[in-house]
């Protein structure tokens, strides 16, 4: 069981900022700190990743540049040669780098493999320069580099066994919901006060989606126009319309950084903003806004590590919106047994819409679990649940939980290989 100090730790370590969507992120990490560890003049980059990876990178937008792909954010880590930025290396792309990206991924210097015997997060990157040849890895998480090597010499490398299960996760894991709840609820306002930077950094991407023309395919912008009157003003419709602009503008490019949940930004943007306005439509207390966002990143995090962070499945409809709806029925006065039974409406409701890779129509997909959410919530406080019997529906929450990722592995595990077949038809490969 995870003490207070853990927890703290846990929240610090995995809600951080992050510019851009996280899988073309962590390639052009894993290609700046192989370029780092070169040296030199860039003149080639490969890059290996796992179809998960490949799959969220190929059609999403990437802030301050003009193209899409893989092979660009693997140019422009490499050319960048910032890996002590994190997830927010490619704020620092210029007129100059942008250029001499394209140079290099049109010029057919940068190439990118699939490997299909790992999944979730995998990115092995290789930087030829003038100076050498330098390598990284990634695994696990979207900044969590376990080795880098130069000319095959190590550089730095994580021990076998904390490239395996993560310490604090596994303390989680062992924990009933319950539990959570009242870790979150020993802590102290002013020790969790950090999470609320998050509201106003995702808020702001997204009013940048809703008050910007030309955002995306236009979901924001109809949201918020005189013909989207039938969602209202009332809370469900402020949800799913500021959830969805700020999904669209992200993974459309959006020149913002998101607050991050669970190595995810667009998980991060269903964890925040529902609950966050939630808080705001209740009158609930800054203490109470503070520890449901809390318990709703931890809840997130423990989902994730069932249903896998890069899967078959979204994460964001089966993670991250489960964590709120429960964080919210908290916030409606919800007590231990009908935050489960949110968990529990979410697992008869939203189980099984599947992940086919970052873009902005993931908008529509964080609306729709949003709005799943609240909805649940409301149900579970006012005592309505369905029943045990229903499917994948369980007697607890944990085992609700366990179910759902059944659902994703082994379950969907080929069918995650048949969405990546059909993506790379589109594009012409197989």
């Amino acid at each position: 069981m995870l003490t207070k100090e853990e927890m703290l730790q846990m929240l610090h370590r995995n809600v951080v900022p992050a510019f851009g969507c996280t899988e073309p992120v962590c390639v052009a990490l894993a290609a700046a700190d192989a370029a780092r560890a070169a040296g030199g003049e860039v003149t080639a980059v490969h890059v290996l990743v796992s179809g998960n990876i490949y799959k969220n990178g190929m059609a999403v937008g990437i802030p301050n540049f003009d193209k899409i792909g893989i092979p660009y954010a693997a140019a422009l880590g490499a050319l960048l040669a910032n890996p002590d930025k994190g997830l927010e290396l490619l704020k620092e792309i210029t007129p100059a780098v942008s250029d001499a990206a394209k140079a290099l991924a049109e010029g057919g210097r940068v190439t990118v493999d699939i490997n299909r015997n790992q999944q979730g997060v995998y990115v092995k990157c290789e930087v030829t320069t003038s100076a050498g040849t330098g390598e990284s890895e990634i695994v696990q998480s979207h900044a969590n580099i376990v080795s880098t090597k130069v000319n095959g010499k190590v550089l730095f490398e994580k021990a076998a066994g904390e490239k395996a299960a993560d310490s604090l996760l596994e303390k989680l894991r062992a924990m009933k919901i319950a539990e959570i709840r009242a870790l979150v609820d020993s802590a102290s306002e002013e020790e969790m006060a950090f999470l609320l930077d998050g509201v106003g950094m995702n808020e702001e991407a997204a009013q940048y989606s809703m008050r910007s023309g030309g955002v995306g395919v236009g979901i924001a912008a109809t949201m918020k126009s005189e013909k989207s009157a039938l969602l209202g003003d009332a809370l469900l419709g402020r949800v799913m319309r500021r959830v969805a602009a700020a999904t669209e503008g992200r993974l459309d490019g959006c020149p913002y950084a998101v607050m991050s949940s669970a190595g995810s930004g667009s998980k991060g943007i269903a964890v925040i903003i529902p609950v966050a306005e939630a808080a705001r439509e209740l009158g609930s207390s800054r203490e109470m806004t503070v520890k449901a966002i809390a318990f709703a990143h931890l809840l997130n995090e423990y989902i994730n590590s069932y249903v896998g962070k890069l899967s078959a499945i979204c994460a964001c409809s089966m993670a991250a919106s489960p964590a709120a709806s429960a964080a919210i029925t908290w916030l409606m006065g919800g007590n231990d047994e009908q935050i489960g039974w949110a968990i529990r409406n979410m697992a008869g409701d939203i189980t099984g819409i599947i992940c086919d890779g970052g873009k902005v129509g993931c908008a529509l997909k964080l609306a729709t679990a949003a709005a799943g959410g609240l909805m649940s919530a409301m149900l579970a406080a006012n005592g309505a649940v369905i029943r045990v019997s229903d499917g994948i529906a369980a007697a607890t929450p944990e085992d609700c939980i366990r179910n759902m990722g059944r659902v994703s592995n082994p379950g969907m595990v080929e069918t995650d290989h048949e969405i990546l077949s059909i993506m790379l038809e589109k594009e012409g490969k197989k």
